[in-house]
């Protein structure tokens, strides 16, 4: 700031505001030249009766996973081999048993014929069932079992093996908020990670001795810029100026607010109107000033501390004649008083130009107070800069 603003601004900041306190399946058995239709129900039923020979046969074996159904000869025939179990599918649901075949026809003289092997139910993933082997035995004077027909196919399943889901969008809307100056558009932004030594250096100026850079309370990474002032440390910006529209950002992190009645400053820029628009506090509270004429709203939001939070703010000249516009917000909320355009809540229009230069840190009106804070991810520009 120059000389001339600087002097008329702390000569004008000597002042106390004590007011901002049932399943089917077909199978074809062929004896001579007779064609028996069969539909199995659920177990499968005794072999037909006998009236010369043998006792019935014995009951047709379940087929697990749609195998084939194993047919007992009539009598002294011997018993079929059960089908081969389809392949199972990989996947879906577990295949319902497969139901026995039912038993052959009686023949006054023969063998009971092999049944047709019951095709395994389709489940979700079911297998096909495998044809009956051939019936061998021989009853008195009976000829061997019929072949078993072949199982009906299971219905194939949908795929049950459920697939992974998917991965989540790296970088989506889920993934963690960016800190630091990662993806941020301003004319200077600066987490200090780079910096190397205790006294910041960048394209600022560093007046008084009380800002460093330390590594105790950093907020994206480990280092942050470290405030224990006496009467006046800032970092003074004026390379990247003048431009009308200054919006900025920084994280801040204050150990106790002060409640002297002096009025202080964090934010100050001077303007080509001839004003300087502060952001600070006094009584505990947010003070939020223009000066000339030292117009000061006393606002009754608290000013945070003991926490890390977002301060952002907008100085906003139009052109000469234009109505301005002031916004100060701690994560994303204005505070009391700290939005308007054009009048304010006093019915003070506040003056302005293109902004010359901003300075950020610490001044006191009046006297001197104890106070410690850290500022991490400082950045500003002639456009809105979001919150870490």
């Amino acid at each position: 700031m120059s000389t001339t603003t600087a002097t008329q601004s702390t000569s004008s900041r000597i002042h106390h505001r004590n007011s901002r306190t049932n399943r089917c399946f077909l199978s074809l058995c062929t004896l001579g030249s007779a064609a028996v239709l069969a539909c199995s129900a659920d177990p499968g039923s005794n072999g037909g009766s006998r009236r010369d020979s043998g006792p019935p046969g014995a009951t047709d074996a379940s087929a697990t996973g749609g195998a084939g159904g194993v047919t007992t000869g009539g009598g002294a025939g011997a018993t079929n081999a059960g089908g081969v179990g389809g392949t199972s599918n990989t996947g879906g649901a577990s295949s319902t048993t497969g139901s026995g075949g039912n038993a052959g026809g009686s023949r006054p003289d023969a063998g009971t014929a092999g049944g047709a092997g019951g095709g395994g139910n389709g489940g979700g993933a079911g297998s096909a069932g495998s044809g009956g082997v051939a019936g061998s035995g021989t009853g008195s004077g009976g000829t061997g079992g019929v072949s078993g027909a072949g199982g009906t196919s299971g219905a194939g399943g949908t795929s049950g093996s459920g697939s992974s889901p998917p991965a989540k969008d790296a970088g989506g809307s889920d993934g963690p908020p960016v800190a630091g100056c990662a993806g941020v558009t301003a004319k200077f932004c600066d987490d200090f990670e780079k910096q190397t030594g205790t006294a910041p250096v960048g394209d600022f100026t560093v007046s008084g001795t009380g800002i460093t850079i330390d590594a105790t309370k950093g907020f994206s990474g480990t280092k942050s810029l470290h405030v224990m002032p006496t009467t006046k440390d800032q970092l003074v910006f004026t390379k990247q100026f003048p431009f009308n529209d200054l919006h900025g950002r920084m994280m801040l992190f204050m150990v106790k607010t002060p409640t002297t009645s002096s009025h202080w400053d964090i934010i100050q820029s001077n303007n080509a109107g001839g004003t300087q628009w502060e952001i600070g506090g006094q009584t505990g509270n947010f003070e939020l000033v223009c000066d000339p004429p030292d117009n000061g709203l006393d606002s009754k939001t608290k000013f945070p501390d003991t926490k890390w939070v977002c301060l952002q703010w907008e100085f906003k000249f139009v052109s000469a004649g234009a109505d301005t516009s002031f916004l100060a917000q701690v994560d994303g909320v204005p505070v009391d008083q700290g939005q308007f355009t054009g009048a304010n809540s006093k019915g003070e229009k506040w003056v302005a130009g293109a902004w010359r230069n901003l300075n950020i840190g610490w001044e006191i009106f009046g006297g001197t107070t104890a106070v410690e804070f850290w500022i991490d991810d400082l950045a500003f520009g002639d456009q809105p800069i979001p919150c870490p």
